[in-house]
């Protein structure tokens, strides 16, 4: 009877929900207990006192059925509760300064010319105004504010550099729009042909020394230190000294297809600053001839004098002499628009060492043939009174 009531006793743990006790560790442990436990005194006491000693071991067994299935529960894992919503900090990632040597700074001023050339070069919106007696003209739709150009210019400059460099240009904002006068800009020293002779760099800063050409293929050069501080990337923190020119706009008659290229352009500007021929060397004799003819347009005929051959067999007339043509007799714009439409897009043909022409259609007059004349320093040149 006592055997039954321990077996239900234990039963009844065994269906507990929440413990799991091995069977074979059950059957164990009961054997233990029964094998451990004193024999009982023969007394009026026998039925009174066996319930509460298994009551005490029904207990312990209780506990350390409990205690045997947490361990296993904490040593699988099969049962552990599962938190979605737990996140695991993440330690920031620190982003290194990059090794700055002197070709990536050469590269670094460069860029940052560039970006400062592109704000004060941005051909803008096309519309011009006149402001107190100057003209401007609207900033693009991405350069429309300083906060944008500050933004632009803020990738190679450091926010205060960058700020600086909007300041010491003349900008206004003009109807809630920025504008900046309308004329063109050019470098006064080789901001892109810059070489880096000495880099000093510590963890975040760096000095560079540069020697920057004077001119296009000049050996003068300047010697400038800059300091760069590093943001995400290497920035320049000082005002650049960048200088720049204004270029005489060229002006066209906007009933003219004649367009120049950008290398015609840089050597019509280079040719009006300085005439001499030299400037033109590198030129093909179609592009000699849309610079004669922009000169023309222009009136400078100074430009158109020094384009005609010096040969001595081929000169017609003196410096002098050209000088005191009237302008009656050089022909109105729309005549020199209408003589040579379509020579840009023109055949040259040489016909001797040193002769030759353009064979172009100007569509009212069919084909026109415009001389060329080799000069003796081997440079193509124009022909007096190229057209006959």
């Amino acid at each position: 009877m006592n055997e039954k009531f321990n077996d239900n006793f234990l039963h009844s743990l065994k269906n507990r929900p929440d413990l799991a006790p091995r069977k074979e560790f059950k059957e164990e442990l009961k054997t233990k207990l029964f094998e451990e436990m004193p024999e009982p005194k023969q007394s009026r006491t026998k039925g009174r006192s066996l319930v509460p000693n298994l009551l005490v071991a029904a207990f312990i067994m209780a506990g350390i059925f409990l205690s045997v299935d947490l361990i296993g529960i904490g040593m699988d894992g099969q049962n552990a509760p599962q938190d979605q919503d737990i996140v695991q900090p993440v330690e920031p990632t620190i982003e290194e300064p990059t090794e700055l040597d002197e070709t990536t700074a050469d590269k670094l001023i460069g860029e940052a010319f560039n970006r400062y050339d592109s704000i004060l070069n941005d051909e803008g919106t096309g519309q011009a105004f006149e402001y107190k007696g100057e003209l401007y003209r609207y900033m693009s739709e991405e350069f429309d504010s300083k906060e944008k150009v500050v933004h632009y210019l803020a990738e190679s400059f450091t926010p205060d550099a960058a700020q600086q460099l909007i300041e010491n240009h003349p900008f206004i904002v003009y109807k809630g729009k920025l504008a900046q006068p309308d004329v063109s800009y050019e470098a006064s020293y080789e901001w892109t042909n810059t070489t880096a002779i000495k880099v000093r760099t510590s963890e975040t800063m760096s000095d560079v020394t540069y020697e920057i050409p004077v001119s296009e293929g000049s050996r003068e050069v300047n010697v400038q230190s800059f300091r760069m501080l590093y943001d995400q990337r290497w920035k320049f923190s000082v005002v650049m000294p960048f200088s720049f020119r204004v270029i005489e706009k060229v002006e066209k008659s906007s009933e003219s297809s004649l367009a120049l290229t950008q290398e015609e352009m840089e050597a019509y500007h280079e040719f009006s600053q300085d005439p001499t021929e030299a400037h033109l060397k590198d030129l093909s004799p179609i592009s000699i001839a849309k610079i004669y003819v922009q000169a023309s347009l222009d009136e400078r005929y100074d430009l158109v004098y020094e384009m005609y051959t010096d040969r001595p067999e081929y000169v017609r007339w003196t410096k002098q002499e050209d000088a005191n043509i009237p302008q009656s007799d050089r022909g109105t714009k729309d005549d020199i628009l209408s003589t040579f439409d379509g020579i840009e897009d023109g055949e040259f043909i040489q016909t001797s060492d040193n002769d030759g022409y353009i064979k172009y259609d100007n569509g009212g007059e069919g084909f026109m043939g415009f001389q060329m004349i080799k000069d003796e320093d081997g440079y193509w040149s124009v022909g007096f009174m190229p057209i006959q």
